[in-house]
């Protein structure tokens, strides 16, 4: 009954995203229980109520590119325009063109890009951000950062990543 419910929800995943997610019935068909605590964890990977769509969606799209090229990129950006990002700033992710971004999405961008790459974020940044977004934005941002690298992530360690697939911003 379970793995019915299971497989329909990933059905329901891959229509939502239009990806597959073959490494999750991976997880699923070896591990039921570890997939059942990793599908806990979505809420927290789409939390957001103090950050600017634009910002939030922006910072999680540069560290998955940072992560991965391929599906997870455009399981951001299908999340991205589903939530009414606008195609443009998408695109400007895409060909990491932050400083033609808006002000705050830029500084989003920049530090998801830092933070994914391993680096601490500079003190003027970090002032910047808070000072825009207060901490709780802040911790929301740190929170965006964290959880887009952890799909990608599993998929690599599972041997599912499919880099450098085709990523369409549906305008």
């Amino acid at each position: 009954m379970i793995r019915a419910i299971v497989q329909r929800q990933l059905a329901a995943a891959e229509r939502r995203f239009g990806a597959s997610m073959d490494y999750m019935r991976h997880v699923a068909d070896r591990d039921l229980g570890l997939f059942l605590k990793l599908s806990m964890l979505q809420p927290a990977t789409w939390h957001r109520r103090r950050l600017p769509r634009d910002a939030f969606h922006a910072a999680r799209l540069a560290t998955t590119l940072h992560a991965d090229c391929g599906e997870c990129v455009q399981i951001e950006v299908t999340a991205a325009r589903k939530a009414g990002v606008p195609a443009a700033l998408l695109r400007a992710v895409l060909d990491d063109r932050g400083a033609g971004l808006p002000d705050g999405v830029g500084d989003a961008v920049t530090f998801a890009q830092v933070v994914a790459s391993g680096a601490d974020p500079d003190d003027t940044l970090r002032a910047r951000l808070t000072s825009r977004f207060g901490e709780e934005g802040v911790v929301e941002l740190a929170n965006a950062v964290a959880t887009a690298q952890f799909y990608p992530t599993l998929k690599r360690a599972l041997g599912y990543s499919r880099s450098c697939a085709l990523v369409q911003v549906a305008v």
